[in-house]
């Protein structure tokens, strides 16, 4: 019996990273699974047959969740497939995080914002508008970072955006009160994100900090994340042991925020 036997869970940016080792951790739990990216190749397409091979169901659905129409086609059609949607988790992000202040244009300020802010709202809306017609409760959980905490040069864009998500959760879990959805964030540190070589293994090698010694010392953990870091905080807050925790962030960064300071 797994933690999530009978749960629909739909995780966006789940190519690689963090989405792929949540999918892969909640499909173990007994979660049937949707997998959302802008790519659907043959990493995407391993994932889903490894999921299938154990007896699991994975589906992918390849969309944009920057516009409100994307986010709607995903959602819905998971809905479709999978028969409702009991998990959202926001994962998706661009690729280029970080830009110095004065190179920050207003295309790069509204990628960002239209994926990592606005998306996750509408994202959480329209799954949260599923949850409640179904009447069965569910679960949202959104990514944010270490950087919605503590400023880093070259980081403003990316750190609003991910400072949006906790308060965003705050009024997800008061609007939604007496409906049994929950909303959540967690925050990760310093997280691996390259694929592992062996493609039917969540994690890869941890986050390299030895490359990075101010980076090092400030991480009580002594050691990089890893995707099934962040992955483990979501099963937490996705099945029945999370049940009572709403409207929070969860920072899961190895103490790197215990220890802050400039780096």
């Amino acid at each position: 019996m797994g933690r999530l036997d009978g749960k629909r869970a739909l995780i966006t940016g789940a190519r690689k990273g963090i989405g792929r080792g949540i999918v892969l951790s909640l499909a173990g739990e007994g979660a049937s699974v949707g997998i959302n990216d802008l790519v659907d190749d043959e990493v995407t397409q391993h994932t889903r047959n490894l999921i299938e091979s154990h007896g699991g169901r994975g589906s992918v659905h390849r969309g944009d969740m920057s516009t409100v129409d994307g986010i709607h086609t995903v959602i819905d059609t998971f809905v479709e497939s999978h028969g409702g949607i009991d998990i959202l988790v926001n994962n998706a992000i661009i690729p280029d995080q970080s830009l110095p202040l004065f190179e920050i244009d207003e295309e790069f300020w509204d990628r960002m914002m239209n994926l990592s802010l606005k998306g996750y709202f509408f994202a959480a809306q329209r799954a949260a508008r599923h949850m409640v017609d179904q009447g069965t409760g569910g679960r949202i959980v959104c990514l944010a970072s270490v950087h919605a905490y503590q400023a880093w040069k070259d980081w403003t864009a990316y750190g609003v955006a991910k400072a949006g998500l906790r308060r965003m959760v705050k009024g997800l879990a008061i609007d939604l009160q007496g409906t049994g959805v929950t909303a959540n964030c967690i925050a990760p540190g310093a997280i691996a994100s390259a694929l592992p070589e062996n493609l039917d293994a969540i994690d890869g090698e941890p986050h390299d900090i030895d490359s990075w010694p101010a980076m090092k010392q400030r991480i009580p953990a002594d050691r990089g994340g890893l995707p099934s870091d962040i992955a483990n905080a979501v099963l937490y807050l996705t099945s029945d042991l999370g049940s009572y925790v709403n409207g929070e962030t969860i920072l899961v960064d190895g103490g790197l925020m215990a220890a802050a300071g400039p780096l």
